[in-house]
């Protein structure tokens, strides 16, 4: 049994279930042994090891998309003399050493660019700097200066905020929490459990948007961390003007059901059997957040999926200018262009969603967005 579930079961016996988003918030991010507390849990399977890998390490193609996508949005918007590059949860620093390193054909740009990673994970932060120097590091965005123009970069950040499940029921809502329960040949393992059955207990947003039918049986998931997050976002783009780009995955419709799962060397296994081992995450209800952007104030065109998105921004004519580099890896390029944009593979299951100041241009890749030649045409 890991150090972190004898703690958590220890807890549960004197006080009670845990909820399970606060499960999960020990499970993740406990400062003693919590998941991205010890580790760099990215990299591909047979190769670098980690648990799991994100779009900025299948391909370079990812971040040098993005990137230009920061410089087509800067140039629309006035070339401002100052701008903020803001990334939430930055894994490694992959992603922005990529942004960077295509920003840096843009010299006027460059030269005004601060770069700030919110991060709380002391490991990751080493990681982070090692590929990206020059950042300057926040626990939260409150600390991130509102004095200039901020453009925000969210990639798969929002999936591993705490959750809390709810099973509907004839009369109500019963929460699912992590218990105890001493099982054959294991004592204090945990398992899942039920709370008193209750009214609502969505926020006002979420509950606006819950599936139009739903059984007793049915499982919703809700996240006040996310809403938190997405709200403070919004109130810095109030402030600061500016843009964001969230990318997840997760759906874009209401819906019901359990996406609660966890991931050790690249194969899902038992949430609650590892606490601070494994990965957690839920797939985003990007209904709730793009509604809530929407409230608060900014622009936000309809959701988008990951592969048509990176299409619009040159995702295929970027494969082709590397395939023509370096011919002899054609088959690996392809199957990266592939992995990140095939409607099978990360293409539909991932979503992207963009919001931007009412003073913003609109956003390129996305329905009523340009695509000026500055985007498809950044790396030629």
């Amino acid at each position: 049994m890991s150090t972190l579930k004898a703690r958590l079961a220890e807890k549960i016996k004197a006080n009670g279930p845990l909820s399970l988003a606060d499960y999960m918030h020990a499970a993740l991010s406990d400062p003693q042994d919590g998941y991205y507390m010890r580790r760099a849990p990215f990299g591909a399977p047979h190769a670098e090891g980690g648990d799991f890998t994100t779009a900025p390490e299948i391909s370079q193609m990812f971040g040098e998309l993005i990137g230009a996508w920061c410089a087509d949005l800067w140039a629309r918007a006035g070339a401002p003399a100052q701008l903020n590059l803001v990334e939430l949860g930055p894994g490694r620093g992959t992603l922005m050493a990529d942004i960077c390193r295509t920003l840096g054909r843009h010299a006027d740009f460059a030269e005004h660019l601060g770069v700030h990673f919110v991060e709380t994970s002391p490991f990751l932060r080493a990681e982070q700097k090692r590929r990206v120097p020059h950042a300057q590091w926040h626990d939260t965005l409150a600390t991130v200066p509102d004095t200039a123009k901020t453009l925000v970069l969210a990639n798969e950040f929002f999936d591993a905020l705490p959750i809390s499940q709810y099973t509907r029921t004839q009369n109500g809502w019963q929460e699912i929490t992590v218990t105890v329960e001493t099982a054959a040949g294991e004592n204090n393992a945990l398992v899942y459990g039920h709370s008193q059955e209750r009214e609502n207990p969505f926020s006002a947003i979420q509950s606006a948007l819950l599936p139009a039918t739903l059984d007793p049986g049915d499982i919703i998931e809700a996240s006040p961390a996310r809403e938190q997050v997405m709200a403070d976002l919004c109130t810095h783009l109030a402030r600061s003007g500016g843009a964001a780009l969230i990318v997840d995955y997760g759906y874009a419709r209401p819906a019901a059901g359990d996406s609660f799962q966890a991931m050790q060397h690249h194969a899902f296994v038992d949430p609650l059997d590892s606490p601070g081992e494994a990965d957690l995450t839920a797939h985003v209800n990007f209904a709730v957040l793009l509604q809530l952007a929407r409230e608060k104030g900014l622009q936000a065109p309809p959701i988008a999926q990951q592969g048509p998105f990176l299409r619009a921004l040159g995702l295929d004519q970027r494969a082709a200018q590397l395939a023509q580099k370096n011919p002899e890896a054609l088959g690996k390029i392809m199957g990266e262009r592939d992995r990140l944009a095939a409607p099978d593979q990360m293409g539909h299951l991932f979503k992207v969603l963009g919001l931007r100041h009412r003073d913003m241009p609109p956003l390129a890749g996305f329905e009523d967005g340009s695509l000026p030649d500055t985007v498809s045409e950044a790396h030629r």
